[in-house]
């Protein structure tokens, strides 16, 4: 009986993880797996995780992030895009934006940009957006580092939940 009843509870379980998996999809990227703006090349390193500057270069970087729908189902219930950064200075500054794309035009809506707050420790920060539609559009996020001084600055991570 015992048997019967460990074999019942192991089904269950092993049946409710897929359900709780899809109940809660989480798109992540870390920041050295974005696509580079040409207008950075020569300035940007990656390190394993982090985009950053190479060199004394004051020029931005821009890093471009396809958003796909992880999620199993249509719509994912995702509000929140979430930047994890370093940002030490007042001379600093790292923004993550959220776009929604017509497939057909090309046309780009914002949907939120989340910009860093100086901090003497990597950090989050998140903004709030109504919601994804992968049946009509499609989605990137944008980052942007820019620094007007030699001062380390350095995105680390983005979600979206």
């Amino acid at each position: 009986m015992k048997r019967i009843g460990f074999g019942i509870a192991l089904l269950l379980t092993l049946v409710a993880m897929p359900t709780f998996a899809q109940a809660n999809p989480v798109w992540t990227a870390v920041a050295s797996t974005g696509v580079i703006d040409e207008a950075a090349l020569g300035f940007f390193a990656f390190g394993t995780t982090n985009l950053g500057y190479k060199n004394n270069a004051l020029q931005p970087i821009v890093a471009r992030y396809n958003v796909v729908n992880i999620a199993g189902f249509v719509n994912p219930a995702w509000t929140t895009l979430e930047l994890g950064y370093l940002d030490t200075s007042a001379n600093t500054q790292v923004a993550a934006s959220l776009w929604e794309v017509n497939p057909c035009t090309g046309t780009r809506v914002l949907k939120c940009t989340v910009v860093s707050v100086d901090n003497n420790a990597s950090t989050c920060a998140t903004c709030q957006f109504a919601g994804i539609d992968f049946v009509n559009f499609l989605y990137y996020v944008e980052l942007t580092i820019a620094r007007n001084a030699n001062v380390n600055v350095q995105a680390n991570t983005l979600r979206i939940w």
